[in-house]
């Protein structure tokens, strides 16, 4: 009669054994699974997007050292009375955390940084600067890469005239991107009423 009762105990402590063991491994394997497609199927402009690094400060690494620095636009000169009259404008500089990347004087007026990426593909996150005018609603935008220890202008400057409707962080994020390894820019066409959007290739320099 004992062995009549032990070997149901030890059958439904195997199963219960085998069961917790399933349960330990399958979530881990699934999890592992899913992170590694999400990581591979990523682009860097998809990871760049993620980051939604836009503002007065982002980080990046701009030098392809590994690390990531600090950019931050500050003003380095109060301008006096009206620039528009005879008086003078505020001036302001791109200044970095990592103290060996040279400064960026960009002048006149308040501007927001975006982190692009690796638009270029050489192992350094680029950056556009997107700057109020002097007077008016029209904006411009330019890009920034680092090349031998120097900042050079990759993107032609272009407008972005934006009907003082004002603009957010996704709008920016999505001036510049990359698809199927081209580099575009969406333009607002200024002869549209709606200043409608065009998509055109880029030439990096």
């Amino acid at each position: 009669m004992k062995k009549l009762i032990i070997l149901p105990v030890l059958f439904i402590l195997a199963c219960c054994s085998q069961k917790s063991k399933t349960e330990d491994i399958n979530p881990e394997i699934s999890k592992k699974d899913s992170v590694s497609v999400k990581t591979e199927s990523k682009t860097s402009q998809e990871k760049k997007t993620n980051k939604l690094l836009v503002g007065t400060k982002i980080e990046g690494d701009f030098d392809g050292d590994g690390k990531n620095e600090f950019a931050t636009v500050t003003k380095t000169k109060q301008g006096e009375g009206n620039p528009i009259e005879y008086g003078t404008p505020d001036e302001y500089t791109i200044s970095f955390s990592n103290s060996s990347l040279k400064a960026i004087p960009i002048n006149c007026c308040e501007a927001t940084l975006i982190n692009e990426g690796d638009l270029n593909n050489d192992g350094k996150d680029d950056f556009s600067v997107f700057q109020a005018p002097m007077n008016g609603c029209t904006y411009t935008m330019t890009t920034y890469s680092l090349q031998n220890s120097e900042w050079k202008q990759i993107v032609e400057t272009f407008s972005v005239p934006t009907g003082c409707d004002g603009f957010t962080a996704e709008d920016l994020q999505k001036s510049i991107f990359i698809e199927n390894k081209i580099v575009y820019k969406m333009e607002r066409d200024p002869n549209e009423e709606s200043l409608k959007l065009i998509r055109k290739k880029i030439e990096l320099k």
